[in-house]
């Protein structure tokens, strides 16, 4: 099964190989505070790269870090 990730800018969600195999974008400009996190984000990411830890693909709609969602069981029976 593979793993559902969304963007930390836009609205986009989607599964890890939709976002690997996307053509690579350039991010666009952010103010401030959002940089801010992205850079922190990037910090993130290459201190789990250094341990071992695969890098998550850029979102293909803007360019931005993704983050993995966390699934959780749902409450409504399956039918």
């Amino acid at each position: 099964m593979d793993k559902t990730l969304r963007c930390t800018v836009c609205t986009w969600r989607g599964a890890w190989s939709d976002a690997a195999y996307a053509r690579p974008i350039a991010p666009r400009s952010l103010p401030e505070p959002l940089s801010h996190i992205q850079a922190l984000y990037e910090q993130k990411q290459a201190s789990s790269v250094r341990f071992g830890m695969t890098r998550e693909p850029p979102c293909p709609r803007c360019g931005h870090h993704t983050v993995t969602v966390r699934r959780t069981p749902s409450f409504h029976p399956s039918m």
